[in-house]
This record gives structure tokens, C-alpha cells and sequence, in this order.
């Protein structure tokens, strides 16, 4: 008869890791958090909860009101609301057909959608390491393996062109780049870009366009300025946005997809996820009705939030100046990598931060190579964020 831990193991799928023990930088902070320590948070990325963020009266009315709507739902998203998206892309100079965007409960639901829709069980997505490290359990959920295609650091974060044109898997269905990437802030140049975009279509492939950071270009303003996937249509595209970093508002729970290429294949690719959010209904109602109202806090948010990106990418790279630790340039984002001077590991480092009530994440959390970089969201509270940089600028010192 098989044993307690065999039975246990065959009731639950393989999707679903069998280990969830904490690392041990988790370990270190939970334990910090019990002792009653007040943290400086350099990791903290919820705008709700570092001063940026807040709902306008009208915002609130506007989802009230939406809340004593009577309940039509449609599966891509009420008309309304996609109309909205679409006025959206068009102050950026995109032109979008409302009929082209699908509503999500949010980014991770969007993924997990074109996942259901391109892949069969034992395909493959390509994502870029370094990135954000969500898609791979996302995927995995869907039965897809996540593989990386390398991004290489020559003073800027590059696309690794050799080694994309040698993958010709084609159980590959699916590859995503993030724009700007998170965390290595950087965008894929227009030469990169076309070679993406036709990489993809050659290979059948649906280019995944994860623009969430988008607004947020340190160099582009006004913000319609800045690049977009949707430009790139020799093949299919599915962009990806959302209320989460577009407006500060991720307790409200809406993303999108506007799908754009060919016809032949962006009409598919509708009627797919057609099919699959009709059997979900995931977005609720009110914020779809509120949707025009929220869209237009972006202004002020954006506003908001990117002058605290720039004075603290500057108070950082002041703090570190004198410790041999360099602020790496990016082209966008809400977070900085730091690259430590030779002979220091960013894991232990971490570790010893936290002893000193320092939040920060190692790189390879997020598939950096090798352990020289530390990655520090550049949203926190200013109170909170200087005394964190001065701390990780002393500990740098002591080592």
C-alpha cells in the first residue's frame, strides 16, 4: 500500500511545486518582520502603499455607480470600457480597434489567456532573462515550460541576437519581451526590435509585448513619444497594459490585450480568447464601467511617480558614489540595478542588509547572472528610501 507522502503527491497536480519552503532571504526578512523590525523597504513596488496612489472622489463615484449597473457582461470587455483603451492608444499616435482589445482581471490573467490560447500542454514560451520572474509558475500553471533567451550587458542591457536566431524549437509557440524589462529598464532598440518582430513571424510564433512599465521612459516626454510593440506587425502581436502601473491602481484588478498583425490570424486570436474569458467573466463590472473616469488619473499619477523615479535613481547613485557601486543605465521602469564592485556577492549582501532592516532583492531572483547586482524599486516613500540607501552605501563600506 503506498505511503502517506505517495498518496499526497498523486492527489495533486504536477503544476503545483512540491517544495514551497522559503529561501533563505526569505526566511531572513520573515524573520525580521516577527522580531517587530521597522523595515526600510527597497523592494516595496505597491504604489498603494508608498504615498503615490489614490482614488479621486469621481474616481469613487464612478465605480459606484458602475457597482448599481445592471450586470451585461460581455467576454471581451464592455464596449465602453475598450473604447476607452483605444482613445487611450491614441493619444500615443497608436490607432487601435476596440474590437482588437480583451479585458483581463489583470496582467498575470492576460498571460495565462494567450498561454491557454497559443499552447498545448509540453510547449514553450521564450521570456528574457533577466525578467520579471512571474511568467515562468505562470506558464507552468498552463503545463507551458518558460525558456530564456539571453539579454547581455554591453554598456546597456542588449538583446542577444546570435543566440535567438539559433532557436528553431518549434515546440516554441510564444515569445514575450517586457518593454521596458523589468528589472533591467531597458527597451529594445528599432533594429532589435524588427529583428524580434521578424524572428517571430518566420517561426509562427505570437510576439508578447508586456508594456505595463511603458508610461514610465526616463527620456521620452511626452510620454506618447515612447515605443510600442504595435508598431511591429508583420506577425501576430498581443500587447499587454493595465490600471496596476498605468494609474497606480492595482487593487482594482483590470488589465488588457490589444491584438494587432494579420488579419487572418488577429481574428483567431480574438475569437480565441473570446471563448476563454467567456468561460471566466473574471473582470468585475464596476471598474469596466468606471474605466473612462479612472484612465484619466494617469496624468497625474505618471506625474507623480516619475519625479520620485528621478530623484531617487539620483539619490542613489550619490549614496553608492564613494563604495565602488554603480547605478547601471536603463531607458525606463520603477526600479534601478545596482551592479556591486568585484569580489562582493549580491546574496550575501542582501542577507546583511536585512540585519539591518534593509529590503532589498539579489539579482537572480530575477535570472541576472552571475551575483554582482542588487535591484531596488525607486517608488518607496523618500523618508524611507534615503535612510535605506544610506544604510546599503554603509554596509557597502564596511565590506
Amino acid at each position: 500500500m503506498p505511503g502517506t507522502n505517495a498518496i499526497v503527491r498523486r492527489m495533486f497536480s504536477g503544476r503545483v511545486p512540491d517544495d514551497t519552503a522559503p529561501n533563505p532571504w526569505t526566511e531572513r526578512l520573515e524573520a525580521r518582520r516577527a522580531a517587530g523590525a521597522v523595515l526600510f523597504d527597497l523592494n516595496g513596488q505597491n504604489p498603494t502603499r508608498t504615498g503615490l496612489a489614490a482614488l479621486s472622489d469621481v474616481a469613487r463615484e464612478a465605480l459606484a455607480a458602475g457597482a448599481a449597473a445592471p450586470y451585461e457582461p460581455d467576454p471581451l470587455g464592455l464596449p465602453a470600457a475598450r473604447e476607452a483603451i483605444a482613445r487611450y492608444y491614441a493619444s500615443r499616435g497608436i490607432a487601435v480597434e476596440p474590437g482588437d482589445i480583451v479585458l483581463t482581471s489583470g496582467t498575470s490573467e492576460s498571460y495565462a489567456h494567450l498561454f491557454r490560447a497559443t499552447c498545448d500542454a509540453g510547449d514553450r514560451a521564450l521570456v528574457p532573462a533577466p525578467g520579471y520572474p512571474l511568467i515562468g509558475p505562470l506558464a507552468a500553471l498552463e503545463s507551458v515550460e518558460a525558456a530564456a533567451y539571453p539579454l547581455r550587458f554591453e554598456a546597456r542591457w542588449r538583446l542577444d541576437r546570435d543566440a535567438l536566431a539559433r532557436e528553431h524549437d518549434p515546440s516554441v509557440k510564444a515569445l514575450i519581451v517586457i518593454q521596458p524589462n523589468h528589472p533591467t529598464g531597458s527597451c529594445l532598440d528599432d533594429d532589435e526590435a524588427r529583428f524580434v518582430a521578424r524572428h517571430c513571424a518566420e517561426r509562427s510564433r505570437l510576439l508578447v509585448s508586456d508594456e505595463v512599465f511603458g508610461d514610465f521612459m526616463y527620456g521620452i516626454d511626452p510620454p506618447a513619444a515612447r515605443p510600442s510593440m504595435l508598431a511591429h506587425t508583420e506577425g501576430p502581436v498581443a500587447a499587454l497594459h493595465g490600471l496596476s502601473k498605468l494609474c497606480g491602481m492595482p487593487q482594482l484588478k483590470l488589465g488588457w490585450i490589444v491584438l494587432a498583425g494579420p488579419a487572418p490570424e488577429r481574428r483567431r486570436m480574438r475569437e480565441a480568447l473570446a471563448w476563454i474569458a467567456d468561460a471566466f467573466l473574471s473582470v468585475a463590472a464596476p471598474v469596466q464601467h468606471a474605466l473612462p473616469v479612472l484612465l484619466e488619473a494617469r496624468h497625474e499619477f505618471r506625474h507623480r511617480t516619475m519625479e520620485r523615479i528621478r530623484a531617487h535613481r539620483a539619490a542613489l547613485a550619490a549614496a553608492l558614489d564613494a563604495t565602488g557601486a554603480t547605478v547601471l543605465p536603463a531607458d525606463g521602469g520603477w526600479v534601478a540595478m545596482v551592479r556591486l564592485p568585484a569580489g562582493t556577492g549580491a546574496e550575501a549582501l542582501a542577507l546583511a542588509l536585512l540585519d539591518r532592516d534593509v529590503v532589498v532583492h539579489p539579482g537572480h531572483f530575477y535570472d541576472v547572472p552571475g551575483d554582482r547586482h542588487l535591484v531596488v524599486s525607486l517608488i518607496p516613500e523618500p523618508g524611507v528610501f534615503a535612510e535605506g540607501a544610506a544604510r546599503l552605501a554603509e554596509v557597502l563600506g564596511i565590506g
